[in-house]
């Protein structure tokens, strides 16, 4: 039994260390990344939304990137076979000002299985600016969202950016499951993958990205990742790939998202982007049983420093415990400086099983064939 919780301790310390150390040099990154000279040109930007029964989000988005203060930008909206209004809000935002211009997806086109990505497909080759923004219908963007981005990417010769939003959300497990996100936060050194170009540890977040239009198309784009659950990953990891510059960068305080409005939509939502970057597939069984036991001994270390305790290893009790409380405070401040409640930035052990729940539910769905996806269309 001594064996047991000494190992137990071993590992948990570790790991302590490592997410406060990563979790630092991280936000160290983010403040370093955003210090940047704000660029004071007009190059044409682009801001491609791919729209899916959106009324109810759709005219905040756009009354926010009118409002920019980077003023030459051209907003592409596509409504992909909306059931409801989203079209005629398109229409009338059209009129009102020459920036913004509406598409809609052919319904016999497929250039791609995933929803999203066909969309994307359809209305990125209308594109014109240097770079463009692909972001989704729930997002309010800041007035100096564009500008600072755009600063960000030519400040350090960027290809690709993308970083965590505000999270909105009324239900407190809607946001807990939410807040998976925060695992890249804490436990992926993104100052390293920055420098040494890590596909496999590149991450995204669809809800903003900016990218580069000639690396784009020199990547093969959208095209190139036939197959994958989320576009968001899928495309960074394939600009990665073909050696373009990346970073993961803080923009907590310039975008806003309402993408989940109850608990149930949040562990749909959240599955399916764990399932698509770690693939629950068949063959990943051994790797989905060891992440979804690390997630459970993490979340569940407390009760294992007291039955340590109540065990008479006193010694091993504590360093479980130090391990956990390391663990919980790098979480804590990771998830505040993305704007997080206190409430769910406490919430670490309960937010690392409903990860662990979400994936193991994510790898039945995809052995039995459900599959994911995002706006009543599978994604793959």
């Amino acid at each position: 039994m001594s064996f047991f919780f000494e190992i137990l301790s071993a590992i948990l310390v570790l790991l302590g260390i490592y997410a406060v150390v990563t979790s630092i040099l991280n936000m160290r990154f983010f403040r370093k990344m955003a210090d940047v000279e704000i660029y004071d040109g007009d190059d044409l930007i682009s801001i491609v939304v791919p729209a899916r029964d959106e009324e109810e989000n759709l005219e905040h988005l756009l009354e926010s990137l009118l409002a920019q203060t980077y003023r030459n930008i051209e907003i592409l909206v596509i409504d992909d076979q909306s059931s409801d209004n989203t079209w005629n809000i398109i229409r009338k935002f059209e009129a009102e000002d020459s920036r913004v211009h509406g598409f809609q997806t052919h319904k016999d086109l497929h250039l791609n299985k995933n929803g999203k990505i066909n969309a994307l497909l359809q209305v990125i080759p209308h594109v014109k600016g240097e770079y463009f923004i692909a972001t989704d219908a729930d997002t309010i963007h800041s007035p100096e969202c564009v500008r600072q981005a755009v600063s960000i990417m030519k400040a350090h010769d960027l290809d690709i950016i993308s970083g965590f939003p505000t999270e909105l959300c009324p239900s407190y497990m809607g946001s807990v499951n939410m807040s998976a996100m925060m695992l890249t936060g804490v436990f992926i050194p993104h100052y390293l993958v920055y420098k040494l170009k890590i596909s496999g540890a590149s991450f995204a977040i669809g809800q903003f990205i900016i990218m580069k239009t000639s690396a784009y198309k020199e990547s093969g784009g959208y095209s190139a990742i036939r197959g994958t659950i989320c576009d968001d990953v899928g495309i960074v990891r394939l600009f990665v790939k073909n050696r373009k510059k990346y970073a993961f960068v803080s923009i907590s305080e310039l975008v806003r998202c309402n993408m989940y409005g109850s608990t149930k939509d949040s562990f749909r939502g959240i599955e399916r982007s764990i399932a698509g970057v770690f693939p629950p597939k068949p063959g990943y069984m051994l790797m989905a049983v060891i992440i979804a036991s690390a997630l459970l001994v993490m979340a569940f270390s407390p009760v294992a420093a007291l039955a340590a305790l109540i065990c008479g290893f006193r010694f091993y009790a504590a360093m479980i415990f130090a391990g956990w409380l390391m663990l919980s405070a790098s979480w804590y401040f990771s998830s505040r400086k993305s704007n997080w409640s206190r409430a769910v930035s406490l919430s670490f052990s309960v937010s690392l099983i409903a990860v662990a729940v979400m994936y193991i539910h994510g790898l039945g769905v995809e052995v039995f064939g459900k599959g994911f996806s995002w706006k009543g269309r599978l994604v793959k």
